[in-house]
């Protein structure tokens, strides 16, 4: 078994709070289970995850087991459960958090919103820590064992790193506290010739130095700014302006300060980071490709475009262009040697041959960028759309298509579902279809014939009357107001089509079906078929007696009767009083 300082986010000890832990495990054994995964190393079967304290621990006291969960995982994989495990402990130092901070910004390739929600932390957080990790090593180990505060290292992490640590040993030999060192650093004024900002109001300033020479004796040396806020504001102010200037020029940009030393690469056509000429011009579209604003004291505001924020993404094609310069270096030079028989240094030849590899169209696979940019994007869809718009005009069936796919994705949550199950199947389209899909079943149903893509969209269209009315709105659901809008324009008449059924029956009270056999006239031929006050006694029954009764009577025709509540003007609003 052992420990992979790649995984585990702890890169320090408290001395003190590990000689406590070490008493307590010495006392009650390890009580929560470590994690470990199989290495696929037969001498060292497996790796810790998560739990790496108490595994030294447990090695240092000569423990006979402790417990653990063995899983699969890959490096991301475990990097992600030991930081969140950590985290969860909520005992992590800040220098901890910073690391966590950097392995999980390279494994989502910069992506700062992802890498918050994965570490549950604002985006404040997330840049202070990545701030953090730029602390050289003896400001980290000072945090660690508490000879600094957060504060200090917050302060000296900007600095570079032979200034951090000088800086840093003074405050512990001076017991100097944060607000201290704060103040001490402001007064370390900034040479005004040398400001990276406009210096025009910088001459007349009070705060200039050089405006208070006369009063002494000895040289003041070059012109300075007292006053370190304004100095701070003028330099931030600069940095917004290069991130905009930047910003149209690359699309994507950062500033060094949230971007962890070595997370990101200079992107190149040839050489060690090379990528070959015609996937270095793929990658300038790709939404990971932009620049990065340096906030370096000397060098603010300075802009170096080209850098690719995807490492894995770049090592994969750099891996592919090395690979394929490697090919055509060794087949040239295999070829002479076997010639003369010895081998040879590479020749012009050779030297041609690696050149044509890495720029020949079809040498490689095809270059693409990972994720074209946005802006890009816009374009290249801007001219698919006006083609697709021609294709449209020019063909039918695509209008029919997109026509009944657009009808059916309208209607499809409010059929019943044995109508919908029967549309899907006479037309052919999937019972699952969201979104862009759409498109795979409109370009399936524009290749068959536009007589059989209108009797599908008249088809689609009659169910539109079906759809579910959950609610009971009746004349102001979708369904109710179009089938009294379509049957008014066609000028149909209910009376032609009404059949008096049980379910119409059964919805009326005994008082009403009563009272549509008389208006009908079905009481008066009941009487003349069954005898004189027959129907009065039918009357006299329960309803549902009365119901059947009425229903089996076949002597009398309903035709040409309709109820008053089955008119239109029953819901149109044009019934008179």
């Amino acid at each position: 078994m052992r420990r992979n300082p790649k995984i585990d986010p702890r890169k320090g000890r408290n001395k003190a709070l590990y000689a406590q832990m070490k008493q307590s495990v010495r006392n009650q054994g390890v009580l929560q289970a470590i994690l470990l995964r199989p290495t696929g190393d037969a001498n060292v079967p497996y790796e810790v995850v998560f739990g790496n304290t108490r595994y030294d621990i447990s090695v240092e006291l000569e423990l006979a087991d402790i417990p653990a969960i063995v899983r699969e995982m890959t490096d991301a994989e475990a990097r992600r459960a030991a930081t969140t495990e950590n985290l969860q402990r909520a005992d992590l130092t800040p220098l901890e958090e910073a690391y966590a901070a950097v392995t999980t910004l390279e494994d989502e390739n910069n992506n700062h919103d992802e890498a918050c929600l994965i570490l549950g932390w604002n985006r404040q957080k997330l840049d202070s820590r990545i701030l953090l990790s730029k602390c050289c090593d003896e400001v980290a180990e000072a945090l660690v064992q508490g000879e600094i505060k957060l504060g200090h290292a917050e302060l000296l992490a900007p600095m570079v790193p032979e200034d951090q640590r000088t800086i840093c040993s003074r405050i512990i030999e001076r017991k100097m506290n944060v607000a201290a060192t704060r103040e001490r650093l402001i007064q370390l004024s900034g040479v005004i010739a040398n400001a990276p900002f406009d210096t025009t109001e910088c001459q007349t300033c009070e705060h200039n130095s050089s405006r208070y020479g006369d009063l002494f004796s000895a040289s003041v040396g070059d012109a300075k700014c007292q006053n370190r806020t304004c100095w701070d504001k003028k330099t931030s102010s600069l940095i917004e302006v290069k991130l905009i200037e930047a910003k149209q020029e690359y699309g994507v940009v950062h500033t060094d300060l949230t971007l962890p030393d070595g997370g990101y690469v200079l992107l190149e056509d040839k050489g060690q980071n090379g990528v070959g000429v015609q996937q270095f011009s793929a990658c300038t579209g790709c939404e990971n490709y932009g620049a990065v604003v340096s906030t370096k004291p000397g060098q603010e505001g300075r802009i170096v475009g080209g850098h690719c924020f995807n490492k894995s993404c770049h090592a994969e094609h750099n891996k592919a262009y090395k690979a394929l310069i490697q090919a055509a270096t060794a087949a040239p030079a295999a070829s002479q040697g076997q010639a003369a028989g010895q081998s040879q240094a590479p020749t012009a030849a050779t030297n041609g041959a690696v050149k044509d590899a890495a720029s020949k169209p079809g040498s490689t696979a095809p270059a693409k960028p990972q994720e074209v940019k946005k802006a890009i994007k816009r374009e290249a869809f801007s001219l698919f759309s006006q083609m697709g718009v021609k294709a449209i005009h020019g063909n039918m069936s695509y209008a029919l298509a997109i026509s009944i796919v657009s009808m059916y994705l309208e209607m499809r949550s409010d059929l019943p579902n044995e109508l919908l199950a029967r549309m899907q199947k006479v037309i052919g389209l999937p019972s699952t279809m969201y979104g862009h899909e759409r498109a795979n079943a409109e370009a399936a149903l524009a290749m068959k014939p536009v007589e059989e893509l209108q009797s599908y969209l008249s088809q689609l269209a009659a169910c539109t009357v079906f759809r579910r009315d959950i609610s009971d709105q009746f004349q102001k659901s979708i369904p109710g107001a179009q089938s009294l809008a379509f049957i008014q324009a066609a000028g149909m008449d209910p009376v032609d089509h009404f059949k008096m059924t049980e379910s119409y029956l059964k919805a009326l009270t005994k008082a009403g079906v009563i009272a549509d056999c008389k208006a009908s006239g079905f009481d008066v031929k009941y009487d003349e078929v069954k005898g004189e006050k027959e129907f009065a006694k039918l009357t006299a029954g329960k309803s549902d007696e009365l119901i059947k009764a009425v229903l089996a009577f076949t002597e009398f025709s309903w035709k040409g009767y309709l109820p008053e509540a089955m008119k239109i003007s029953a819901y149109d609003g044009s019934a008179t009083a």
